[in-house]
């Protein structure tokens, strides 16, 4: 449900707004000055403001400034409601920061139009804008987000109200795979890797959660905690059955290859498996991202020490995703 804040100082304009929004499905907070719209927004984050611009105190035009003033609401559509339409007031409300202006008195149609197109604008804009980051942060060979997305997104997981798990990815003895079979081979593996997280996050969670690639043979996601022993298992099956069309047939039938170390010894690698560290974040049991990716490390490096394919938590854990 998308949020309107509306400011005019006229009790009879506020409940004319409040009502034509609310019907329509809106979320609607009121002001009657500006000052009580800087106290709602230390708390609240509407998606468009409608400020009247005749206003005792501070006006609408100051009051847009102080909003546009903080970062948060950079972006955020401003419409000044007033009854003052000449063009150097609609010059000014425009220099202020204001998108659109709606004249008094007010047609209903006119408000609901033009506040669905500005927060449709809104949420245009701020995809292309993450979409845009995506694609200056993604990893060049599997064109998942990369770092930088990987910290933003565990930073806002631990804001989230839900339950989510950050799971982080390992895959084992792929340094071995690569020394044999070359560098384009291991490409294809994390290629491939890259798309079974992705196939078994989406079954089991839906689309659009964050998967990202932290670099190597490294992986992140996030996910909300109800379906993540779903997608693990999905992951786990999936990577283990496609894994194997990798290998060459004599390396498949002894379940091992063979690699010659820089020190000239011949030595023994099992065929590629991958490990799993689940971190559930629980309310307040984190501060900082550092904090998560730590905890990640030290249950993947338990997952690790456990033989074929395998996840641990730190909650609970389990060979082969049981």
């Amino acid at each position: 449900m998308k949020t309107v804040l509306i400011a005019d100082d006229s009790p009879s304009n506020l409940q004319l707004l409040h009502d034509i929004l609310a019907k329509s499905g809106y979320e609607v907070l009121v002001a009657e000055n500006g000052e009580e719209v800087l106290e709602i927004i230390e708390d609240e984050t509407p998606d468009i403001f409608l400020l009247d611009i005749m206003m005792p105190g501070m006006d609408g035009l100051a009051l847009c400034r102080r909003i546009k003033a903080k970062s948060r609401f950079t972006a955020t559509p401003i419409v000044f409601i007033t009854a003052k339409n000449s063009s150097d007031d609609i010059v000014r409300g425009f220099a202020a920061g204001a998108v659109d202006y709606i004249p008094k008195p007010f047609n209903e149609a006119e408000i609901l139009v033009r506040v669905q197109t500005h927060i449709r604008l809104h949420d245009v804009l701020l995809e292309l804008e993450r979409l845009r980051q995506l694609a200056l942060d993604a990893n060049p060979l599997t064109q998942l987000p990369g770092n930088n997305s990987i910290i933003r997104a565990i930073s806002e997981a631990l804001k989230d109200e839900r339950s989510l798990s950050v799971v982080y990815v390992d895959i084992d003895n792929f340094k071995a795979f690569n020394d044999k079979y070359g560098f384009a081979a291991g490409d294809q593996v994390l290629r491939f890797t890259a798309s079974q997280i992705v196939a078994a996050v989406e079954t089991a969670c839906g689309k659009g959660r964050m998967v990202g690639h932290v670099g190597g043979d490294d992986f992140v996601f996030i996910t909300p905690k109800d379906c993540t022993q779903d997608a693990v298992d999905r992951l786990i099956q999936g990577f283990d059955e496609g894994i194997r069309l990798f290998y060459k047939e004599e390396d498949l039938e002894k379940c091992v290859i063979r690699v010659t170390d820089r020190a000239g010894k011949l030595r023994f690698f099992p065929l590629m498996t991958i490990s799993l560290g689940v971190v559930e974040l629980e309310k307040n049991a984190f501060s900082h991202h550092l904090e998560v990716s730590a905890v990640c490390a030290e249950v993947k490096k338990v997952a690790k020490e456990i033989p074929g394919s395998s996840f641990f938590s730190n909650r609970r854990g389990g060979p082969g995703g049981a």
